[in-house]
């Protein structure tokens, strides 16, 4: 197959293989901040791959000339392309570097991805998610305990008009909900999903 494009991401999903080309991206990190905000959410969200092996392949005069091996997460796709801090890091808000992420989604053929805790951690969100307690609890807590700080009624209100975007899909509301907080309020709902949830659910 005769191609123009740059470089060729191709995923692997749930046994099928899906392949993405991008002609406007001059160095490989731009053609995988394209796949993740622009292939990702529109093909392969609701296919049920939290954590799926990606290739990318540079392309030259439409000869392959090298491939990247990765293991995409998207939890560190979200906080490199989007939130710019590290989940990973022992520091809240540090700022999630290049290096550090090419690490994070790095893939050898020798090893093999500690896919047991990310399955664990990705299982712990979605469960929040659609296990959750009523949303002013959890920013009642994320606020530190007062409905006088004006960023609870201001969070009340952002949830709510989610919800009614999301036509009440609470699950839908919580991702959106993430994506719209800052740094240090995305990491405060980490804690309390990754913290504090768990002492309550029975999941």
């Amino acid at each position: 197959m005769i191609t123009t494009a740059n470089y060729i991401l191709t995923a692997h999903v749930g046994g099928e293989k899906y392949r993405f080309e991008y002609a406007e991206a001059s160095i490989m990190w731009e053609a995988l901040e394209q796949f993740w905000h622009e292939d990702y959410p529109e093909v392969l969200i609701d296919k049920g791959g939290g954590l799926f092996p990606i290739d990318v392949i540079a392309m030259d005069d439409g000869k392959a000339i090298r491939k990247y091996e990765f293991m995409f997460n998207g939890v560190a796709f979200d906080h490199f392309f989007d939130k710019g801090w590290s989940e990973s890091s022992t520091e809240p808000g540090q700022r999630y570097t290049l290096d550090q992420f090419a690490k994070d989604i790095e893939r050898k053929p020798e090893d093999k991805p500690d896919v047991k805790q990310l399955t664990a951690m990705m299982d712990r969100w979605a469960g929040f998610c659609y296990n959750h307690p009523p949303y002013e609890e959890v920013i009642l807590w994320m606020v530190g305990g007062s409905k006088q700080h004006y960023l609870y009624q201001h969070f009340c209100s952002k949830f709510s008009h989610l919800c009614d975007v999301c036509h009440d899909d609470t699950m839908g509301a919580w991702m959106k909900f993430y994506r719209y907080l800052d740094s240090q309020w995305a990491e405060r709902l980490m804690q309390y999903v990754y913290c504090e949830w768990k002492k309550t659910s029975n999941d």
